[in-house]
């Protein structure tokens, strides 16, 4: 870091807050503050973003999705597809100028495995041979990890995975220095305690270094002066935590933002702007929004009931109305852009016949639901045109609305008839979208609240986890995806667009395929 928080505080207040700003110092926001932005604990978008521009992975992503070389400049996979051969980038460093080495990557991994540190996203880990053994206290090592010279680790998975690269590329995978924790001894091995300011004033090797962060208000980056790619056009990044759209939509034109994601309401107006429209950015979502039903509670438990439900409600017209027609309605979990998707015909929108099929449920006299839903504007717009066309086919519902905890416990235990929800992609693969999502193991907090369970399904996630092939793996995808449909666990929605406008000036910038990728790499601002 080489200038004083003072200084960069200055530079922020001239730059982002609303007066001439600063060429160099890109001004974005976020809708939440981050809460942690130590790799083992990132758990939501915004401090995935933060984190993946502090930490580096073995690999990344790049903005179109694909893995690429990040801490590990090649590596090799066995036939087999169980063994990875990692060879480090020896230029790579972390921000205090130490190297990166091999075993600093393994102490990141026992760490995030180890029971000590408690980490909710060790799944990540999991498919590394003994990761379960060490993660229970029950042996001193992971078995499927060495480090075969200082640049050098191999990992070897207790089965084939074929997504295994991308897993390795999420912030839960990044590297942190070895020297900043201390060794608990809770059993031999076992790194979990850490320096008591860590996820305050992290420490990483990316091209990024969190200078100052103002919790509620505001983080500053800057280049890490050791990474090969650092940035040599941006002197900062700052993120304002901005939780309001309008509020947003006002600060960037007013000048004191350099980009806007635009909401869905607002759309039409940017498009509609030609000073506007030209610097608008839009790239399909790794997202897709459903109302998800209780697969275990009567009548939900009737496949025949929710595709009444399905049939009851004009997704076509919700997507004109509420998306501005800029959205792809769902016929299945798995997104456009990921391979593995397949066009497949929807449930048609059909008053008549959902009627008919609740009547042959026993159910001609209409039933009460409730979907629970969080505080949301794009939620409040969809759940009140449901809740429309559902009365039409005498189903009164009733729609409830709790705080994100509330709404996560009680959706997590079954508790609910159905609720609102969307899933972004934690890595982008179609079976992101079918293993937590429908398996019978992930029911409930795993991912799986509707709690869909089928023993075919189950089965056919497990082949295509070991099916190495990728064609033969995605018409795999397809298949799961459309027997999923058929038994109609949600009411399934649409996968939106995301819309961002750019700031006159700022040359370079592209909205990646994944918000894991952004980089800023080459981004300038005049």
């Amino acid at each position: 870091m080489k200038k004083s928080f003072l200084a960069y505080l200055a530079v922020a207040f001239l730059g982002c807050g609303g007066g001439a700003q600063e060429k160099d110092v890109l001004c974005l926001a976020l809708e939440v503050s981050p809460n942690k932005l130590d790799p083992a604990y990132v758990v939501d978008v915004a401090e995935g973003e933060v984190a993946s521009l502090i930490f580096q992975g073995l690999v990344r992503f790049s903005p179109d999705g694909e893995v690429i070389p990040d801490l590990a400049s090649s590596w090799e996979i066995s036939d087999d597809g169980k063994r990875y051969v990692f060879h480090l980038d020896r230029r790579m460093r972390f921000s205090t100028g130490r190297r990166v080495g091999a075993s600093d990557v393994a102490f990141s991994f026992k760490r995030l495995l180890s029971p000590d540190c408690r980490s909710p996203r060790k799944w990540v880990l999991e498919r590394i041979k003994g990761a379960d053994a060490f993660s229970e206290g029950m042996a001193p090592e992971i078995e499927g990890l060495a480090v075969l010279d200082d640049s050098t680790v191999s990992i070897e998975l207790e089965g084939p995975f074929r997504p295994f690269l991308q897993l390795l590329a999420m912030p839960a995978a990044r590297i942190v220095p070895e020297e900043l924790f201390v060794d608990t001894k809770a059993h031999s091995g076992a790194p979990a305690a850490l320096v008591s300011n860590f996820s305050e004033k992290p420490v990483g090797s990316g091209p990024w270094v969190l200078d100052s962060w103002e919790r509620g208000d505001h983080l500053m980056l800057v280049p890490n002066p050791f990474h090969p790619a650092g940035s040599q056009t941006l002197r900062a990044i700052r993120y304002r935590i901005i939780p309001e759209a309008f509020t947003r939509i006002a600060e960037y034109e007013s000048g004191s933002l350099d980009v806007l994601k635009i909401p869905s309401a607002e759309l039409p107006r940017f498009l509609g702007n030609p000073s506007l429209s030209r610097r608008i950015q839009s790239v399909p979502e790794l997202r897709v929004l459903y109302v998800g039903l209780n697969n275990t509670r009567k009548p939900l438990d009737d496949p025949c009931v929710r595709k009444a439900l399905n049939m009851a409600v004009d997704v076509e017209r919700i997507i004109e109305v509420l998306a501005n027609g800029e959205a792809v309605r769902a016929a299945g979990a798995i997104p456009p852009s990921l391979k593995g998707y397949r066009k497949r015909p929807a449930y048609s929108y059909d008053p008549g016949a959902s009627r008919k099929l609740l009547l042959e449920a026993g159910l001609g006299d209409g039933m009460e639901l409730d979907i629970w839903q969080r505080d949301s504007p794009e939620g409040n717009r969809i759940l009140e045109a449901i809740q429309g066309y559902l009365s039409e086919v005498g189903i009164q519902v009733r729609l409830v609305k709790r705080e994100w905890s509330a709404f996560k416990e009680a959706v997590s235990k079954g508790k609910v008839d159905a609720f609102f929800l969307d899933w972004y992609a934690d890595y982008p693969d179609a079976e992101n979208f079918l293993y937590p999502l429908f398996h019978s193991e992930n029911t409930g907090g795993g991912g799986n609240r509707s709690f869909f369970s089928s023993a075919e399904i189950d089965s056919l996630i497990e082949l295509a986890h070991r099916t190495l092939g990728e064609n033969e793996c995605y018409n795999l995808y397809a298949k799961i995806d459309s027997l999923v449909y058929e038994e109609a666990p949600w009411i399934y929605l649409y996968f939106p667009k995301s819309f961002e406008v750019v700031s006159l000036g700022i040359t370079g910038y592209r909205i990646p395929f994944l918000y894991l990728a952004r980089q800023y790499e080459g981004v300038r601002k005049s």
